[in-house]
């Protein structure tokens, strides 16, 4: 009876050991994942303030083109930090910096009208006083789709600069802080509990970026979407998902594994399965405004809205009781 005993003690440490090493090389896939993404968001920040002066200095219809294509490519790499609200607390504190939103009141619109209005010559560092909803991308959406008119004039193109290198600077800060891995003091199971914390977190933040838009049947509301004034909204949602599911792939390392490993292999394939079939049946289009008009636009948006559902029922109520985690507070809740 001892002996079995031992055998068994045994056998569950040895179990014990094998989880947490290959919770360990999770956390480690995840913090370069992260790191990865940080260079992408500095490199596209760079491109976008490059792009802002040159437009500046030399004014055309394609400068124009180029820096709307350059804001484009960092919203699609922010997208990937957007919302997890996991981390290091000093990556978590540069998010407002970056990007201002939901702006439900159109505080971006109205800051930036104020300073417009100021015989202000502005640089990074006077915006770096001013409020969060003038330093990011969405002061600097404002300007390139919803006024490009004021970067005729001195000021107006004086401000797209500041704004363009007060992004560059905050991309330099996300880049330095992922540099440290914020998971790597906590015990192999805190650092899970943070990653499905910051997967359910991001899928949470997606779903209220359809939700705000959609409002109820019939009434919807276009203006709450993000980047409506671009019309990229649904194509940043996109990037979202495909964010995600690179996050629960981690390349072979992340829950996937994790779940498979534990022998939840029809858990995991359906979750696999729900993350490629909501983006092969992606709705067509770059923005949420032309969807919102149409019953059958709306309707594809709810089944959008439905299929990140279930990933999230997934999430709390399967593959946190599987691995033994509790997923705490989410910061989108009661917003």
């Amino acid at each position: 009876m001892k002996r079995t005993f031992v055998a068994m003690s045994l056998f569950s440490i040895l179990s014990l050991t094998g989880c947490q090493d290959d919770e360990a090389a999770t956390s480690a896939a995840i913090h370069q994942q992260h790191q990865q993404a940080a260079a992408q968001l500095l490199t596209s920040a760079e491109q976008l303030a490059s792009a802002v002066e040159n437009y500046c200095q030399t004014p055309s219809a394609q400068a124009l083109t180029n820096s709307r294509n350059a804001w484009q490519q960092l919203m699609q790499h922010w997208m990937t930090f957007q919302g997890r609200e996991k981390g290091s607390e000093a990556a978590l504190a540069l998010s407002w910096q970056i990007q201002f939103w939901p702006d439900k009141k159109d505080i971006t619109g109205r800051k930036m009208a104020q300073l417009l209005a100021q015989d202000t010559t502005w640089t990074a560092k006077a915006l770096s006083e001013q409020s969060v909803a003038v330093q990011g991308v969405g002061a600097m959406e404002w300007l390139l789709y919803d006024h490009p008119e004021r970067l005729q004039d001195v000021h107006g193109c004086a401000l797209a600069v500041a704004i363009g290198q007060r992004l560059h600077q905050s991309g330099d800060s996300l880049q330095q802080v992922w540099q440290q891995n914020p998971w790597q003091a906590m015990t192999p199971q805190m650092a899970l509990g943070e990653y499905v914390g910051a997967l359910t977190n991001q899928l949470d933040f997606a779903m209220k970026k359809l939700s705000l838009p959609m409002g109820k049947p019939g009434q919807p509301r276009p203006y709450q979407a993000e980047s409506w004034r671009s019309q990229t909204s649904l194509a940043n949602l996109k990037a979202n998902v495909l964010a995600m599911q690179a996050l629960y792939l981690a390349d072979g390392q992340g829950l996937d594994a994790l779940l498979r490993a534990r022998g939840e292999t029809a858990l995991a394939d359906r979750l696999a399965g729900q993350f490629r079939s909501l983006l092969t049946d992606w709705p067509q289009g770059a923005g949420l405004g032309a969807l919102l008009k149409t019953r059958d636009g709306y309707r594809s948006l709810i089944s959008l809205n439905n299929g990140l559902e279930y990933i999230r029922y997934a999430l709390h109520d399967e593959v946190s009781p599987a691995l033994g985690i509790v997923v705490g507070f989410n910061a989108t809740d009661g917003d």
